[in-house]
């Protein structure tokens, strides 16, 4: 049996049983293997992604949008439109200097292995710098750079997604992002692969993105059967967040399930379908995301769609949500 297969029968068997949106409000524009590295400590690699994300927001106050998020994404980053797609072809439409945005990270992990990274925080938004309606909401950006050790590339955005809400107290509504939130680092559980039994590298992390793809269709499927609610109190973390439009973040388990069983009840007998487009991995297994679309049936017709993003962390050997972001193309 493949290293693949294998992590995919392993998966199955392990896997666990199972406020109004505002759609006139504009939703935030995506500003949004080698051999296996020493664990380590993250501290000074999530500064940097820290680091990164504030000098995003700090360029695209100086220059605009646009022309930050050209130098901000990866080649292969990408954006949340009517469809996703690649964030730079994209972003080389909009004409400068795009809307205005300001935002500030207040939550975040990094991989071991310093490869990938998340970071959450509240933004403000604006469609023209001149504009004085202002918008809220949440960001959540994944970040991701190339290299291993000494020799690792500058940090790139890889995707990111916005959920439009009520203003919080930290939101950045003045240049510079002020007031700005205390960013609050998250730990992560899991410990680095190594491979073993004489496997490679390349298969233990291939055999971590099967596992990933096998836990993100098993929360659609549960969700199908029991409810988004439910179905995400099942695999989330203690600490997870729901980024989904029309409220604030919802902080914790608890409060997650909650918000998320909340948003698909607004319309008696909807049920969200979610299909998988990607899955990225870190080279030491603790830290992965998964992203794709998402249709929202209400008594079999559509009443909305759109896609998602979420952030995993490896915990006690499984993976657990981090955070669940929505992000629908009616507030796009």
């Amino acid at each position: 049996m493949s290293t693949v297969r294998l992590a995919l029968a392993l998966a199955v068997a392990a896997m666990p049983a199972a406020a109004h949106a505002q759609p006139a409000t504009p939703q935030r524009v995506s500003k949004s293997a080698a051999s296996a590295p020493p664990a380590g400590t993250t501290a000074g690699t999530l500064d940097a992604v820290v680091a990164a994300e504030r000098a995003y927001a700090s360029d695209a106050e100086a220059r605009g949008m646009r022309d930050a998020s050209l130098a901000a994404f990866a080649d292969d980053g990408v954006v949340f439109r009517d469809r996703i797609a690649l964030a730079k072809p994209y972003w080389a439409t909009v004409p400068a200097p795009g809307p205005l945005f300001r935002w500030a990270p207040a939550w975040g992990g990094a991989s071991a292995s310093g490869d990938l990274a998340f970071t959450t925080g509240p933004y403000t938004y604006r469609a023209a710098p001149t504009d004085t309606a202002v918008w809220h909401g949440q960001f959540a950006t994944v970040w991701t750079r190339a290299g291993n050790g000494p020799a690792n590339g500058p940090w790139r955005v890889l995707v990111d997604v916005g959920a439009s809400g009520p203003a919080t107290a930290d939101a950045p509504a003045t240049p510079g992002a002020t007031p700005a939130p205390t960013f609050v680092p998250r730990p992560l559980g899991g410990a680095s692969i190594a491979p073993a039994g004489g496997a490679s590298s390349a298969a233990v992390a291939e055999g971590q993105r099967a596992m990933l793809i096998v836990a993100d269709r098993g929360l659609a499927a549960a969700g199908r059967a029991n409810g988004a609610g439910p179905a995400l109190a099942a695999v989330a973390a203690a600490d997870a967040r729901a980024l989904w439009p029309g409220s604030a973040p919802a902080i914790g388990r608890d409060a997650a399930a909650a918000a998320v069983a909340a948003y698909a009840a607004r319309t008696p007998g909807t049920v969200l379908e979610f299909q998988t487009s990607e899955a990225r991995v870190a080279r030491a297994g603790d830290l992965g995301v998964t992203w794709g679309t998402y249709v929202a049936r209400a008594n079999g017709a559509v009443a909305e769609q759109g896609a998602y993003l979420r952030v995993w962390g490896r915990e006690g050997g499984g993976w657990r949500v981090l955070v669940d972001a929505l992000s629908p193309s009616a507030e796009r």
